[in-house]
């Protein structure tokens, strides 16, 4: 049409932590031409657990064939063999990542948000289908008959940009989420979470394992403390918003009294420093199955979806996840010249059977634990003693377990048999 504007990108994506980063990779191996903005200047920190599982990296294997080898010869990588899951009886159980499904049972780290989410824009910046501006603000948008408008301030300066369509991978506070939803995020799906960094915590054996604390004081949420390669520790909490209002707690309070005065934590921390202050973020958490994900021209990405693990609070693999087939859709919709709402739907059905339908088992398990919590002590009671629970929490954790697998007797025959 000759009254058509300019395309100046095929795609925007808005955002590049590993949402972003991972639709920008996606859409390169595809031919995509794209630009990719983010508000910070990279390398930046982010306040996370610090969990890398192996979800992220068999995603990005698709488009970084040697991250692998890379994390393993990165001195800011960790590698994890071990979670421990402690109840609000003292007691513990392990897991092993001997117990995930064989391809993944290396594939557990800890890096930094600044390492990782860096390592990840270094890849980007290399594609020549992408074009990477950092320090740029989004600061308004228009949707047009023809595409998008873009409002931005690159480094200062105004700049429109005219797209055929965006990836939003902006955060729980995106506006274009806000476009699709007329509500702001529900209480009861953002968790508000703190961490720190220690250093000279003491271990509780070798020094390699995820400890998750599951104590009354932070129910629905809990404790963590995290190996870093550096030898300090990722320290933290997370509790679900509506839990924070009704029982007026300062998180930050809250965390020190827990290091302060706990029986399992006071003597680990005893000799302890906190290289850094108490920082805070939000973390939405999907409690849904098949939630909306899409609109006209439009696909949610990462925190834009609320796309987080309900039990885990892992948002980085479902993020990166989403990155891949929002690329996936917006190279089908430019093939289509498509970027109506009902053909941006099939992203939903992608993510929908890829992320949500998966975490059907866990929003149960999160509403069985919450109705009645001393169940999460006989868990952590039973799983050294049954192979199978180990077996069924390590498949669970990872998304090889669903609702409708716990119908079928060959999931049971398996679990007591031998890995799913």
């Amino acid at each position: 049409m000759e009254n058509t504007p300019p395309t100046d990108y095929d795609v925007v994506v808005c955002g590049s932590g590993p949402a972003g980063a991972a639709a920008s990779l996606f859409l390169s191996q595809q031919g995509v031409r794209h630009l990719i903005f983010d508000l910070s200047t990279f390398p930046r920190p982010k306040v996370c657990g610090d969990g890398i599982t192996p979800l992220c990296t068999t995603m990005l294997k698709q488009v970084i064939p040697e991250i692998q080898k890379d994390f393993a010869e990165k001195s800011a990588v960790k590698r994890i063999k071990r979670l421990r899951l402690y109840g609000m009886n003292f007691k513990h159980a392990e897991l092993n990542t001997g117990d995930f499904i064989p391809e993944e049972k290396n594939q557990v780290y800890t890096v930094s948000r600044l390492e990782f989410d860096d390592y990840l824009v270094q890849h980007l910046k290399q594609k020549p289908e992408a074009t990477f501006w950092e320090n740029t603000k989004l600061t308004g948008y228009t949707m047009e008959p023809d595409g998008v408008r873009l409002k931005l301030l690159k480094n200062g300066e105004p700049v429109e940009i005219f797209t055929k369509m965006v990836i939003a991978a902006d955060g729980d506070r995106s506006p274009f989420r806000k476009s699709i939803y007329s509500t702001a995020i529900d209480r009861k799906q953002m968790v508000a979470a703190v961490r720190t960094y220690y250093k000279n915590v003491t271990p509780v054996s070798s020094n390699d394992l995820y400890e998750i604390y599951a104590l009354k004081e932070v129910l629905p949420g809990y404790f963590w403390i995290f190996p870093m390669a550096d030898g300090t520790h990722n320290v933290g909490l997370g509790i679900t918003s509506d839990v924070i209002q009704e029982k007026k707690i300062n998180l930050r309070k809250l965390m020190e009294e827990l290091i302060a005065t706990h029986p399992l934590l006071k003597d680990r921390f005893a000799n302890a420093e906190k290289m850094h202050s108490i920082e805070g973020s939000g973390l939405p958490i999907m409690m849904e199955t098949e939630p909306r994900l899409s609109d006209a021209r439009i696909v949610l990405t990462g925190d834009a979806a609320s796309l987080a693990d309900p039990i885990s609070g892992e948002g980085i693999g479902p993020g990166i996840v989403s990155g891949k087939y929002a690329a996936v859709i917006a190279a089908e919709a430019i093939k289509a010249n498509d970027f109506s709402a009902a053909f941006l739907k099939k992203y939903d059905t992608y993510i929908h059977q890829k992320v949500t339908h998966a975490y059907e088992i866990r929003i149960r398990l999160f509403d069985w634990f919450l109705k009645k919590p001393w169940r999460i002590n006989a868990i952590v009671w039973a799983a050294p003693k049954m192979g199978w629970i180990r077996n069924f929490l390590a498949n669970a954790a990872n998304g090889h377990v669903g609702v409708q697998d716990l119908k079928g007797r060959n999931l049971w025959k398996k679990l007591l048999m031998k890995r799913v």
